[in-house]
């Protein structure tokens, strides 16, 4: 499943490389300003960081909403993005939420601990860094979530919390190549939600066939979600597969010598 979900996420971003542009460049303006604009007036300087910032979470909304159509064969457009935004203000503020508790451990619990010393600080700084970990790997498909699987916020919040512990695996390596994209191509953050589309796209295929084939299952453990039962990739992603397809290099990069 990965290396198509790698495939389908290149052949995806070049095929809509501009619009995905023109969403990096609002995202980066929005992101300058949600610093400038408290150094131009100091006198609300709290008010105004804290409004661009959620701001930029609806951004984030808005736009994993978009990349939805890129995600399912389809083209992007801004007026996608600016239909997006309309219904982008309650999701962001769940996770605007959770950034702010996540921001309060990593700044203010973790040192903490790492101040108090001893056995009982390290294993308290130990805690709460995994703990940091296990939000963000949860998290990060909040807004895919919420718009792709058509659930309420808090909903989406407790399917987010199921999917990590039902694919923690695929959650931490998705968490991992995101950093790296992040890190790797900074004027480009909107990549990011894209692939967490994508993958919770292709992911939700295991669920579908789990869903189908939960008559025939006598598990008390499959009824709960924990499912331990081998995933019929291959015959799941075959469809996938050949919408997808494969390119050369000559013809992923020069499409018009084909």
């Amino acid at each position: 499943m990965i290396g198509l979900l790698l495939r389908k996420f290149l052949y995806d971003m070049w095929d809509n490389l501009f619009m995905i542009v023109l969403l990096n460049f609002g995202f980066l303006l929005f992101l300058s300003l949600a610093f400038l604009l408290p150094l131009l007036l100091p006198a609300a300087e709290i008010v105004l960081l804290v409004i661009m910032i959620y701001w930029l979470f609806v951004y984030v909304c808005a736009a994993t909403a978009a990349l939805g159509k890129v995600s399912d064969y389809r083209r992007l457009t801004l007026v996608d993005f600016a239909v997006s935004l309309k219904g982008a203000f309650i999701p962001a503020l769940v996770l605007f939420a959770a950034a702010v508790f996540i921001f309060f451990i990593m700044w203010f619990t973790i040192p903490f601990y790492f101040r108090m010393g001893g056995m009982f600080g390290l294993a308290g700084a130990f805690f709460s860094f995994w703990l940091c970990v296990f939000f963000l790997g949860a998290l990060q498909f909040y807004p895919a979530v919420y718009y792709r699987l058509g659930m309420r916020p808090m909903k989406s919040l407790k399917k987010c919390i199921v999917i990590f512990f039902d694919n923690t695996g695929f959650c931490v390596s998705s968490l991992i190549i995101n950093i790296i994209l992040t890190a790797m191509i900074i004027p480009f953050p909107c990549l990011p939600f894209l692939y967490l589309d994508e993958g919770l796209r292709l992911r939700i295929f295991k669920y579908d066939w789990l869903d189908a084939h939960a008559a025939e299952q006598d598990n008390t453990r499959y009824q709960q979600g924990w499912r331990k039962i081998k995933i019929p990739w291959a015959e799941l992603l075959e469809e996938e597969k050949e919408m997808t397809g494969k390119r050369t290099w000559k013809s992923f990069i020069f499409p018009w010598k084909d």
